[in-house]
């Protein structure tokens, strides 16, 4: 027995949490899934080789596949007293290119990720030009055809607040209630063709808001009118709102917890 593990025996375990950032191209999603490469798959077995005991990973948000991440939060628990610098150094050694540790620190023993999360920001990047450039059709959605993004901008005011998001979630959403609180839902128009969407809520149905996304690019296109939205809340029923987005386009932006 080596001193860290005769140490380690008799120590109380620590929470470390671990801020990271991903591209989910390759990834089946966050969640771990039999048979499939999934970001907490791969975190999970680096974690277990460089703290060589078995872990769980915690996540704050379960990102779908094909969904980027540039502030993911994640947990896991040891009885290790390797200091955090090293756990993070030796964790960034290990993953993959695609998947990177930004920050790591030690949490409050009881902390959960997605227990203590209050609020999650995620943005939407969309191309409005005829090509979207060789290096980012990765990470941009496209919009063919002309939009009128002024009545985009007024569509997207009416997510704000608290709604029953029946009609704009996945058609298998298992979730208990769908009752969701948006404080945030607006567009950014950028340099060169480009176009973002920010959206926070306290919480995020399944597809949620990508289907927002593609709703409001069918407002946009004049396939819908803004004048129908609260209509469709009041449906509650997926086959009324617009496509599901890309999920290319989709990036989990940020989270804030109680202790922020």
């Amino acid at each position: 027995m080596d001193s860290e593990t005769s140490i380690r025996a008799s120590s109380p375990t620590r929470t470390i949490k671990l801020v990271l950032e991903y591209d989910g191209t390759a990834y089946a999603g966050w969640q771990i899934q039999p048979h499939a490469q999934t970001v907490q798959g791969v975190l999970k077995r680096v974690v277990e080789t460089v703290m060589n005991h078995p872990a769980t990973i915690y996540g704050a948000s379960r990102t779908d596949a094909g969904v980027h991440a540039r502030f993911q939060v994640a947990a896991f628990r040891t009885p290790s007293l390797r200091p955090v610098s090293v756990i993070m150094k030796g964790l960034n050694a290990m993953l993959p290119s695609d998947i990177r540790i930004r920050r790591a620190e030690e949490a409050p023993a009881r902390f959960h990720p997605r227990a203590d999360a209050i609020s999650k920001t995620y943005r939407y990047a969309l191309f409005t030009g005829r090509k979207i450039p060789v290096f980012q059709r990765l990470y941009v959605a496209p919009v063919r055809g002309k939009i009128n993004l002024e009545e985009m901008e007024k569509a997207a005011e009416y997510f704000v607040g608290t709604h029953d998001f029946s009609s704009f979630r996945a058609s298998h959403c298992s979730a208990r209630t769908t009752i969701r609180e948006i404080s945030e839902s607006r567009f950014n128009k950028l340099q060169n063709d480009h176009l973002e969407y920010i959206i926070s809520g306290n919480r995020f149905l399944h597809n949620m808001v990508r289907i927002i996304v593609g709703t409001l690019i069918w407002i946009g296109k004049g396939k819908m009118k803004v004048e129908e939205l609260p209509a469709l809340f009041e449906k509650k029923d997926r086959r009324y709102a617009g496509p599901t987005a890309p999920a290319k386009g989709l990036f989990l932006e940020n989270i804030r917890f109680k202790e922020d």
